[in-house]
């Protein structure tokens, strides 16, 4: 099981979505102070989207792309941004994949 692993761990690095997104992280590190800012939106962005207590975010999650408008549309930010969330969702539709048809036993967390 984990020769194949290494084999997916592989497939992964050499793929177009891989090869995009590292290209584009390169390109957006290459400048500091908007890789900096970035990461700052980023940051901000995650918290809120993943606040666990039922309240719903919208208005602040678009007060924070308001906020942050001027870097989203920075050609270098918006295409690191596009190119990180192909991956991820490439990446989660592995995991559902890998997922498909296992049963584990989660009983021990309720």
């Amino acid at each position: 099981m984990i020769d194949h692993a290494k084999q997916l761990n592989q497939a992964i690095k050499y793929s177009e979505e891989y090869r995009n997104y590292q290209e584009a992280l390169a390109a957006v590190r290459d400048n500091e102070e908007l890789y900096h800012t970035m990461n700052l939106f980023r940051r901000k962005n995650y918290e809120l989207q993943n606040y666990d207590d039922g309240i719903n975010r919208y208005g602040e999650i678009h007060a924070l792309r308001l906020e942050f408008d001027d870097i989203l549309r920075h050609p270098i930010v918006n295409r690191f941004l596009v190119a990180e969330q192909i991956l991820s969702k490439k990446m989660a539709d592995m995991y559902e994949e890998i997922a498909e048809g296992l049963e584990l036993d989660y009983n021990y967390m309720e």
